[in-house]
């Protein structure tokens, strides 16, 4: 990134956003939450609209896909706006440094790509990355579709271990730890266990058999 700052979408193209408008963003926020692999923007967006006193910031490398609800954010409140709603055009691997620090939560909602390799492998580029992002003791919470390692499993990942808590116990958790995370509970349910789950791509399940769900919950450590 430049040093006039990180790049934002406004609408239909990208913009400069630096860190004093950053800190006037974030003001005196009740909570600031980061949606990492946040896709479309969708559920940035709703919970931006359903908390008008916390900050959300959406975070995706692949900027046009943010372009709708960046127009919809725009608006006035009246309209559906958000003007708590920031959507960043960069990866979590590569986090902004006017970012660091930032997030009294983290979510990684349904990931894909490079996204879900790093949380399932436990990779210290993407791993690394959201704990910059997190003050100590933010929650990081993973909701993976278990279903992806049903057969026909895709080929990019079939050399990724199945999440389960045995996995997590013995090889997933000291790799977070290596990142600075304490992996707090790990659970596994169905996408009608977390009710505010609103990603686009959810919500299209919710026609036909309930997605099942590998929820990794941690707590960000002191250090890096």
């Amino acid at each position: 990134m430049s040093e006039r700052g990180m790049q934002i979408v406004r609408g239909k193209r990208l913009a400069e956003f630096g860190s004093d408008e950053l800190t006037d963003f974030v003001g005196m926020a009740g909570r600031v939450v980061v949606d990492v692999g946040t896709g479309d923007g969708r559920t940035a967006y709703r919970l931006a609209k359903a908390n008008p006193d916390w900050r959300v910031i959406g975070l995706d490398p692949a900027w046009q896909r943010m372009s709708e609800i960046s127009t919809k954010s725009s608006r006035k409140p009246a309209k559906g706006g958000t003007p708590n709603l920031l959507l960043v055009n960069a990866a979590v691997e590569a986090v902004p440094a006017s970012l660091h620090g930032i997030a009294d939560q983290l979510l990684v909602l349904m990931p894909w790509g490079k996204l879900l390799r790093g949380v399932v492998a436990g990779e210290a580029d993407v791993c690394g990355g959201l704990r910059r992002l997190a003050k100590p003791g933010t929650m990081l919470d993973i909701l993976i579709g278990a279903s992806i390692w049903e057969e026909p499993v895709p080929l990019d990942i079939r050399d990724l271990p199945r999440l389960t808590p045995e996995y997590v116990d013995s090889e997933l958790g000291s790799r977070l730890a290596d990142s600075g995370w304490k992996v707090t509970d790990m659970t596994l349910g169905t996408s009608l266990d977390v009710d505010w789950m609103t990603s686009s791509w959810s919500r299209r399940l919710a026609s036909s058999a309930p997605e099942p769900i590998a929820r990794i919950q941690s707590l960000a450590l002191d250090h890096l």
